[in-house]
Parts: C-alpha cells; structure tokens; sequence
C-alpha cells in the first residue's frame, strides 16, 4: 500500500493487547488490528498517536502566572502538587491551553506509568500520547461517553475526564456530572444502566477511532514532552546542538543571569508554599489546621478515591437492607471514613441497637455500638460497620 502523508496511525494502549488502526486523510480505515506492544504488527513507517487509559491521568487546572517556558516546566510541577496524592518528583506534568479565565490546563502522570507505555515505543515512530478520553468530543453542558475493551470513556469538561469500569461508572459520574448535562455515545457497547432516552447521536458519523484521532490532534496535549520527547525533537535538537558552541563566549554573562533567576525562583517557591497553604484551607475546610499540607492532603485525596467510594458502595449495600428491615430504628447521619462506616441512629431503647448489632455481624460484618444513650425520646448511639467480620 502507498505511503501517503496525510495516514494516521492510531495506537490504543489499553490491556495486554494494544489495538491500532490506519486512517486516511478521510479517517476511514484502511487497516486495523490488535497486538502484543512487544511484538508490533502494525505499520513501522508511519508517525503514530499514541492513546493511554485515561484512568491513569488526572486532568488539573491551576492558576499560574505567565512566564517563560522552561520556568513554567520547573514551576508547574510543584504548583500541581497540592492537588496530587504522590511526590511531585515522581510525576510527569504537562501543561495545556488557558481557559477564558487564564487557568491553565495541565494533564499529570506518575513517571513510572510513563516509563511502563514508552518502553515497547523504544524505536517506533510515536509523536504524541494522549490520554483517550480526553480526545473525545465535547462542549460545554455536555456528557461524551464511548466504551473500549469493557471501560466507559467518559468527558465532562475541556480538561474533566475518566476511564472507569463499566460497573462503577455510573455511580462515579452520578457524582460529578449534572442532570441536565446532555449525553452523546460515540461508540463501543452501550452499557445497561445508561438511560437511552437520554443520550443523543452524534451529528457527525464517524467511527470511534476517527473521533479519538481528531480529539487527539485538537487537544493541546502531549504527553511526549521533557525527558519523553519524541525521536523527531530529539533529531531536531541534536541537529542545531552544534550551534550552541557559538555560545560559549556569552558563558560568563549567563552566569550573573542564571544566579538572578535562581534567586528569582526562590521567591516564586516562597510565594508558591503560601499559595499552596492557602489554597489547601479553601479545598479541604473540614481540616481545621493545617500543620503538614502534604500529608494531609495525601490522606484527604485517599479517602477520595475510587477504591474508598467502592468501599463505601459496598458497606452501604450490605447494611441499608438490615437497617429498612427496623421499622423503629432511624438513620441520623452517616460518615465513612479510611474504610469505617460510622452509622448515628435512633431506636426505643439501647436493646434495639445491640440486636441491630448482631443482625450486622451475621452478615459477616464487623460491628460494633460505639456509644449509646437514652433520652426521653428513647437510645440514640453509633455503630461502627467494617467490611471484615468477627
């Protein structure tokens, strides 16, 4: 087959087998096919697009002032950092584009992920890696969903976006997207609790993969930046690498400008630890003070995460029956926290929450009255649920 320069090699790197497909100038596809990474059967001479699982990024916008772009490299890292679990060393940050209110967009991925996808592209020709949800099509108040080898692609927003299993998904995004939003399906299996009423077809019929290689070309993004460049900047680099010899001669002054920028550095990092104290009281209001704002955050952010929210589906599944059975107990409040269910409830006497008790350890569920006091009203008490019985 004829190279033309207009083909799009799109490669999907999702599982143990990676997906590819050439696309013409038109976006129809002229191959496709699905692989080992280690043993690449697609075509090796042409540049490709490069989609990872979205659920390994996290989408960020952060208010940062203009500056040059190798500052905004060294800057950018440490001001995405109150908003990450992990050391800002161990992450790969990439900056976007401005929103209308001079946010600026950035995509995160631990340095280790990274290594993990660019190791069997050693040698290929990959110019650009995006995350693949991101590269589906959205406008505002809108809802765009596909599915990929059993994950729900999901993008709420310019840099809102997600890679779930199909059975968490809907719960994930009942949380984080409005009612009102618009929901279109741009491909793959359609799961069951998605409501077909709602969702609306694409006034463009183009294939999935056409639609995440058009997204991936408009995003902005590329993960094959800094120390993942791509061959071809690298080429370009090396290429004018003899030029800097001419340079030499301006060494010394450089060496007053760098010391002045260092210096320039350290108050941004100065005013950057304030911004960031101030902002962690603004995102988490519940934490009254703020002594280690890392740690504390890498522990709010845990407890945010999916696998604290299906811990909390779980419990809750597993208890809500018990407690709709007890016709005279009442349920105040509730509180989950790093794994603990904590239920306040109200019941005719302090038996009644000992026998709620019992019912809650027969499902093999440890349980346990935590505090119980009567009122005229009657016992009103806590009892706290983990998954693990005994």
């Amino acid at each position: 087959m004829a190279r033309s320069s207009s083909d799009n090699l799109l490669i999907h790197a999702l599982g143990d087998e990676w997906r590819w497909a050439l696309l013409d100038g038109r976006g129809r596809t002229m191959q496709s096919g699905r692989c080992s990474p280690e043993e690449p059967d697609w075509p090796s001479d042409r540049s490709q697009t490069v989609l990872i699982d979205a659920a390994l990024c996290t989408g960020l916008k952060i208010d940062m002032p203009d500056m040059p772009a190798r500052r905004l490299d060294q800057a950018l890292r440490w001001a995405a950092e109150e908003h990450l679990a992990g050391n800002a060393e161990d992450e790969h940050v990439v900056a976007g584009s401005r929103d209308e209110t001079g946010r600026l967009a950035c995509v995160v991925i631990g340095r280790d992920a990274m290594d993990r996808i660019c190791g069997p592209l050693a040698g290929q020709s990959a110019e650009r890696i995006v995350p693949d949800a991101l590269c589906l099509p959205w406008q505002a108040e809108e809802l765009a969903l596909a599915e990929r080898d059993g994950r729900i692609l999901a993008r709420w927003g310019d840099c809102e976006f997600g890679s779930f299993e199909s059975e968490l998904a809907e719960e994930i995004l009942a949380g984080v997207v409005p009612d009102e939003a618009r929901i279109f399906w741009y491909g793959g299996e359609c799961p069951d609790w998605l409501d077909q009423e709602r969702v609306e077809e694409p006034t463009s019929q183009r294939s999935l993969d056409q639609c995440l290689a058009d997204g991936a070309a408009a995003s902005g993004i590329n993960l094959l930046s800094g120390p993942y460049s791509p061959r071809s900047a690298v080429a370009a680099r090396s290429y004018w690498r003899w030029v800097a010899g001419l340079a030499v001669v301006l060494a010394v002054v450089m060496i007053g400008l760098v010391a002045a920028e260092n210096h320039q550095l350290d108050r941004e990092a100065e005013r950057l630890q304030q911004d960031i104290e101030q902002r962690f009281g603004q995102l988490f209001p519940e934490v009254g003070r703020v002594v280690r704002p890392r740690e504390q955050a890498e522990r709010e952010l845990a407890r945010l995460r999916f696998g604290q929210a299906a811990g909390l589906l779980d419990l809750m599944s597993r208890t809500a029956p018990v407690i709709e059975g007890q016709e005279r107990i009442v349920l105040d409040a509730l509180n989950y926290r790093d794994g603990e269910l904590e239920l306040t409830l109200r019941a005719p006497d302090v038996a009644a929450l000992d026998q709620l008790e019992q019912r809650l350890r027969a499902l093999d569920l440890a349980a346990d009255v935590r505090s119980a006091s009567l009122d005229e009203d009657g016992a009103s008490g806590r009892i706290r649920v983990t998954g693990g019985g005994r």
